[in-house]
């Protein structure tokens, strides 16, 4: 009897040691899986998820980090606009459920933010890691509303710039805006960085802008802009987070004119994370950077917003628009119906009868020669005369910040040594102090 109680007693000791074992053993295997298994992000719902962005149809979403073993989370956003900088939304002192490595919170962002979310996974060690980056943005229901009107001369459904002859007939017709005429268009050829502002018509004004870097190529096509916004609010009020290095209140707002860091202080949103915002330094002009979005000068975009609110009669006085630019009061002014945006992909454009080569941003011109000889046949130049190595010898003189320009008269001579490269943006401080000193008078 006594025999058997001792190998009872035994066993019972060999089977606890050895669940302790396997206890240690799988907590080992939790730590060697960590570099494995690197942190995952998702955020829900989403209504849909393009190459480049996914879309949230509302504000209030919840993100999902899967960290095996970590301690702690930490979801971070980088707003569109914000360069060198990220906030904190939200830290997790503790997952949902420790077996799966699942923390789970909610997120209450802008209405029509867009940017960068990620989260930093903490474990026992001190050891960090990241996940992957989402791009992510929130459209409200008429966000980037699309509209069926023209822009000028046919340009939409087109890749062709609606400053082409062969569109405006040779001539594009100039303007001053005229205040309560709501016939208002925006068109951009995206290689040209170029955006023009157009009125019943006619060319009112012409801006230089940055686009998306090829990672993030500015969408071809076209879109609404339902509203001019400024001083917008880049995150939701209701979220706890900071930016890094700067301790903030839970719940205080992130403004353009914070001293702290630097953000747009005018958007126009046109949907799926694609906006007209201030470019963060004024290199960013004529240069392919953001993620989708069009870039301008800060006095550019104030110039803009002031002559479509014009435009449009929208009950907001110039002076008060002026104000908004120094104070942190919100103002979203309403575009209804919506501003046609229509962008354009063209690199070889004969424009008041001068042709212009502009640079193959997004590497789209496979068929360039042939494209070349059509748009000079197009403006009545018999290309039978004109060799591919003369072609080529245009295109060549095309690169990175610099177009060739050469008039179609002297093409039909066959004058191509009166062609010039010459810089594709002109002085940017220049320009910046010429608005400025505009919009003062």
């Amino acid at each position: 009897m006594r025999t058997i109680v001792m190998t009872s007693m035994s066993l019972s000791l060999f089977f606890i040691a050895r669940g302790c074992s396997r206890q240690v053993r799988e907590g080992f295997d939790i730590a060697s899986r960590r570099p494995e298994s690197p942190p995952v992000i998702e955020i829900t719902p989403l209504e849909q998820s393009g190459a480049q962005w996914k879309i949230a149809a509302r504000n209030a979403v919840t993100a999902t980090v899967t960290a095996l073993g970590a301690e702690r989370v930490q979801i971070l956003g980088r707003p569109e606009g914000m360069e060198d900088d990220y906030l904190e939304l939200r830290t997790l002192a503790r997952p949902a459920d420790r077996a799966s490595g699942r923390f789970v919170t909610g997120l209450n962002l802008a209405p029509d933010f867009a940017g960068q979310i990620w989260a930093e996974a903490i474990y026992h060690d001190g050891s960090k890691k990241r996940t992957e980056t989402i791009m992510l943005a929130v459209d409200t229901a008429d966000a980037g509303t699309p509209v069926e009107l023209d822009a000028v001369g046919g340009s939409v459904g087109t890749d062709e710039s609606a400053r082409s002859d062969k569109l405006t007939g040779g001539k594009i017709g100039r303007t001053k805006l005229i205040a309560g005429e709501p016939d208002v268009r925006i068109t951009i050829n995206a290689p040209a960085f170029e955006l023009t502002l157009w009125q019943n018509g006619k060319e009112v004004s012409v801006y230089h802008v940055g686009i998306g870097h090829k990672d993030f190529p500015l969408p071809v096509g076209e879109r609404g802009a339902t509203a001019i916004i400024f001083n917008p609010n880049w995150v939701s009020p209701d979220s706890a987070w900071s930016p890094r290095g700067n301790s903030m209140s839970p719940g205080e707002n992130v403004r353009p004119n914070d001293p702290r860091w630097r953000l747009s202080k005018i958007k126009i949103p046109l949907g799926a994370g694609c906006m007209i915002r201030e470019a963060a330094k004024a290199d960013d002009i004529g240069h392919a950077v953001s993620h989708g979005c069009i870039l301008m000068l800060g006095a550019d975009l104030l110039d803009l917003a002031e002559k479509l609110v014009a435009a449009r009669n929208l009950s907001v006085a110039k002076s008060r628009i002026a104000r908004l630019g120094y104070g942190q009061e919100r103002l979203a002014a309403k575009l209804d119906p919506p501003v046609l945006v229509d962008v354009n992909y063209d690199l070889q454009v004969v424009e008041d009868r001068v042709l212009r080569l502009y640079p193959d941003v997004y590497d789209r011109g496979a068929f360039a020669i042939d494209g070349l000889r059509a748009e000079l046949q197009s403006a009545g130049v018999a290309t039978s005369r004109l060799g591919d190595r003369s072609l080529r010898r245009m295109l060549d003189q095309v690169s990175v910040g610099a177009q060739f320009v050469i008039n179609v008269a002297d093409v039909k001579r066959g004058r191509l040594g009166r062609g010039r490269k010459l810089p594709l943006i002109e002085d940017l401080r220049e320009i910046s102090l010429a608005r400025g000193a505009a919009s003062r008078e």
